[in-house]
C-alpha cells in the first residue's frame, strides 16, 4: 500500500517537502515547520536532484511503499519525479542512460570473454580429435599387420 507522507511534527500537517540525497538518504525538510526527516533509500548508487528537471520546482510529494519500504517523490507542480543523479565505479555523476550504457558495454563484454573462452574449448577439442584419429590409423594398421 503507497502513503502520502505527512510532517511528523506535532500540529504540522505538511506533506509538501524539500529533498536532497544524503550518503543514500533521502532528507525531506518540511515546507511549512522545516522539520527534518530521513528516508533510506533502498537502490543504492544514485542521488536524487532537489530541483524538479521539468518545472525547476523545489517542493515534492513523498510517498512511502509500506509492503517494500521504498519512498517515492513526485513535484508537487507537474508531478515528474526527481532526475536520479547516478556514480559509477569511478566516482563520476552519469545519467540513467549512461548508466544503461555502461551496463550493457559491461555485459557484452563478458559475453565476448565467453566467446573467446568457448572458441578455445572446441580448438582443444579438434586437435585432441585429431590426435585420436592418428592413435586410431596407427592401431588399425597395428592390427592388419599382426594378423
Amino acid at each position: 500500500m503507497i502513503r502520502t507522507v505527512v510532517c511528523q511534527r506535532d500540529g504540522c500537517s505538511g506533506n509538501n517537502f524539500f529533498i536532497e540525497s544524503i550518503d543514500n538518504k533521502l532528507r525531506a525538510t518540511c515546507r511549512e515547520c522545516g522539520e527534518k526527516s530521513d528516508y533510506i533509500l533502498n537502490d543504492v548508487g544514485y542521488y536524487l536532484v532537489s530541483s524538479c528537471n521539468e518545472c525547476k520546482n523545489e517542493a515534492f510529494k513523498l510517498f512511502v511503499d509500506t509492503e517494500k519500504k521504498n519512498v517515492f517523490a513526485k513535484c508537487v507542480e507537474c508531478g515528474e519525479p526527481p532526475e536520479k543523479i547516478f556514480v559509477d565505479e569511478y566516482g563520476n555523476q552519469i545519467s540513467s542512460k549512461e548508466r544503461i550504457l555502461n551496463e550493457v558495454k559491461e555485459a557484452l563484454y563478458s559475453v565476448n570473454q565467453r566467446m573467446c573462452n568457448l572458441e578455445i574449448k572446441v580448438e582443444n577439442i579438434e586437435k585432441g580429435q585429431g590426435i585420436l584419429e592418428e592413435s586410431l590409423a596407427y592401431i588399425n594398421r597395428y592390427m592388419i599387420e599382426s594378423r
